[in-house]
């Protein structure tokens, strides 16, 4: 799973935007014309920005509170009750709070975004310093009336446009397109303060549904000097506490279900179940039934970003984890519906272990045993035949550098949550053609947020800890907007993979250790050779997907179809890991369904992609 949640803080934005200047003349004058409806010299000399207001998001109201300074620091706080944040950004640092309360440091594209937005504050960017570029686009109707549209960029794919009023200069909003996901900002209520116009209605309309935010200022002041202290970055906040003075708690069994999904023991509050260890988890989450169940329950509706595309989140306090020695205390952890999602694995789903579990300890994963550890950052040692792999934090992920087809590495999101060898992001794919001529289908994909249909193609060459493996399938994740869809990171890489090393984990050092197992390189990846999704309903198996090229296309099946029996049996003689992994037996194999009308087929297994 990916971003689970979207930052609230990310989202915020005290904006007193401006536009950046080209040299052409009729754009200067809107230019002009934009300075002077602002307050001309009044806000050319703007040093700084406080404001205070109230936070409508996600379906909770709180407090907002942000400073912004020209010489590059910023700070935005909220509490929403359930959620209390806070973001810093300065020319040479960034953090933010998790919704647990934990200090971290903020995500390079994050934290570049930010600076840029901030920057869009003041009068610099508009005289073409700091690196922007601004182009005077075509005139555009947004809600009843035109505007001139000036776009501003900083080298990179993502664009600042800014809606202008070409009459009077009046500032209706901007359009920022950011890592390939779009949102409108948009000012009213316009006042004067200290000679400057400062808009005291903000309203975000985000790209995914249930994304949209509303900021109404009551209080703003300019130019007053910005205590330093804001900015300095707290003492760590510790949510994970080890019993008697361990360091660690020793092994600890793992179900390695599918071989390609880690569940393990743990307590909830008190309450025994099984969590599915999540590294692409932006934060920990429950499934909104269990929570139920447990007497809890959510605050807030916000759009999460999954792979599947958006769905709605809500969040819950007080949360205790509870894994042997360990205790995680005190956590803010994502709710939302995952029991689609533990259907399609195969596997209850009552709990995701993500973010907050990574962001302080080390995991020491031994995928031949089945058994981890979650250790003390400080007693690591680098294992003997390790290969040390640098974690990057660009966007809310971890990424690791992977190589395709002998390309230089790029950035993979580190996912133990993906089932998949290898996702493929069409930032990558699309600019360096790596579809062309290839042989393709496609399967259902995706998990939060939803499944769709996915391109799925083979991979001669694939490297990574050292590695080079080969013959690897993998998905082409579509561009739509979703959380497998980023032009920071370029793909993802799964456990398929990562389980052929003996991983260590460590966030606090920004380090993996991946030891390779002997056949790491020469075991043959699982591949589909059947191309048919089938979901059991009432007593038989319903298609619900048929691949093109595949074999279950050439033998006529289409989705809707129901099959009574395969090979001979009915649906509930089939566990579900039989079922889901009937499409990985080897090419020649022969499957014999009979239909619902009685009539018999017969499908042999093949490579089709």
């Amino acid at each position: 799973m990916k971003r689970l949640i979207l930052r609230v803080l990310t989202a915020l934005v005290f904006a007193l935007p401006c536009v950046s200047a080209a040299h052409a003349d009729d754009l200067d004058a809107l230019i002009d014309r934009y300075v002077a409806w602002r307050g001309g010299e009044a806000y050319a000399r703007l040093r700084s920005i406080h404001q205070v207001g109230v936070l409508d998001t996600g379906g909770l109201t709180g407090r907002a509170e942000g400073w912004t300074d020209r010489d590059g620091r910023q700070r935005t706080t909220v509490d929403l009750g359930v959620i209390k944040q806070v973001q810093v950004i300065t020319p040479d640092q960034a953090w933010d709070t998790t919704p647990s309360g934990q200090i971290e440091t903020t995500p390079s594209a994050y934290a570049l975004g930010l600076r840029r937005e901030a920057a869009l504050l003041f009068e610099d960017p508009l005289r073409g310093r700091g690196g922007a570029k601004a182009t005077l686009l075509a005139a555009e109707t947004r809600e009843g009336r035109t505007w001139s549209v000036v776009r501003v960029t900083f080298g990179d794919a993502d664009f600042y446009d800014a809606f202008i009023d070409p009459a009077t200069g009046e500032l209706g909003g901007f359009r920022i397109l950011e890592d390939r996901k779009t949102r409108f900002e948009g000012f009213g209520d316009w006042r004067l303060v200290d000679g400057v116009r400062v808009p005291f209605l903000q309203t975000i309309k985000a790209s995914v549904e249930g994304g949209d935010s509303v900021v109404r200022v009551e209080a703003a002041e300019l130019n007053r000097p910005i205590d330093a202290a804001l900015f300095a970055r707290p003492k760590p906040v510790r949510k994970a506490i080890f019993a008697n003075g361990a360091t660690s708690t020793g092994w600890i069994d793992f179900e390695f279900y599918g071989a390609n999904r880690i569940y393990f023991p743990a307590r909830i509050n008190g309450r025994e179940t099984v969590v599915l260890l999540d590294s692409g988890a932006d934060s920990s989450a429950i499934d909104k039934a269990y929570a139920t169940s447990i007497g809890l329950a959510p605050k807030g509706g916000f759009a999460g970003m999954g792979s599947g595309g958006s769905d709605v989140v809500g969040f819950i306090g007080g949360v205790e984890v509870q894994v042997g020695a360990l205790t995680l205390h005190d956590l803010t952890v994502a709710s939302l519906d995952l029991a689609a999602v533990g259907k399609r694995i195969g596997h209850p789903l009552p709990f995701v272990l993500g973010n907050e579990l990574f962001s302080e300890l080390a995991v020491d994963i031994d995928f031949a045993n089945h058994r981890l550890a979650l250790r003390d950052p400080a007693t690591l040692a680098k294992p003997a035949g390790a290969v040390e792999v640098p974690l990057i934090q660009v966007i809310s992920n971890r990424s690791v550098p992977v190589s395709i087809e002998g390309l230089a590495p790029v950035q993979f999101d580190f996912d133990l949550g993906n089932g998949s060898p290898l996702l493929v992001y069409p930032a990558f794919y699309q600019q360096n053609r790596l579809l062309d001529g290839r042989r393709t289908s496609q399967t259902l994909g995706g998990a939060i947020g939803g499944v769709h249909p996915e391109t799925v193609a083979t991979l001669r060459q694939v490297q990574f800890a050292g590695v080079a493996f080969t013959d690897m399938p993998a998905i082409f994740t579509p561009d739509t907007v979703s959380g497998v869809n980023s032009n920071r990171t370029l793909g993802n890489i799964g456990l398929p993979v990562l389980s052929r090393f003996h991983l260590i984990i460590d966030y606090t050092h920004d380090r993996l250790y991946a030891t390779p197992y002997a056949n790491a390189a020469a075991a043959a990846f699982v591949k589909d050779r059947l191309g048919l999704t089938l979901q059991k309903d009432a007593g038989v198996f319903a298609v619900e997907f048929v691949a093109p090229g595949g074999p279950a296309e050439a033998s006529g099946l289409k989705p809707g179809d129901h099959i009574t029996l395969i090979d001979g049996k009915p649906a509930p003689a089939w566990p579900e890991d039989a079922l889901r992994t009937l499409r990985n037996n080897p090419a020649g194999t022969v499957l014999e369904l009979t239909m619902e009308d009685g009539s018999v087929r017969r499908i042999r297994l093949a490579d089709y992609f």
